[in-house]
């Protein structure tokens, strides 16, 4: 089974809260919303390097399945397309209400359009 690194995904509060206090570039993908900040580029490792993710899914999306099956959706769009994302960057997903009716393939094709306008 393949999974993103510990290091590509966004875990902590303060990491999230990044996205409130700073300037971010928003795109709006129809299901959901990509906001992207770019990091500090002092490290020069395969983790310092690689683009990060983080996920929100409210509660409106569904219940915690339908919640869960967005976040993996997303998290494997992500890790087979990483070429599509700058390096150095982070990204918050913000998925809105409709996205847990949608097929995995529908979900994979929008993110993939939003980071080919990136």
């Amino acid at each position: 089974m393949f999974r993103l690194f510990k290091s590509q995904r966004l875990r902590k509060s303060s990491d999230f809260e990044k996205f409130r206090s700073k300037n971010t570039k928003s795109i709006y993908g129809g299901m959901f919303v990509l906001k992207s900040l770019k990091r500090a580029t002092t490290g020069t490792s395969f983790h310092d390097t690689t683009p990060r993710i983080g996920i929100i899914t409210s509660r409106k999306i569904g219940n915690a399945v339908a919640r869960n099956r967005v976040r993996r959706v997303v998290r494997e769009a992500f890790r087979l397309n990483l070429k599509c994302f700058k390096h150095f960057h982070d990204y918050l997903f913000i998925a809105l209400i409709g996205i847990g009716t949608k097929s995995n393939k529908e979900i994979t094709n929008a993110i993939l359009h939003v980071a080919e306008s990136l």
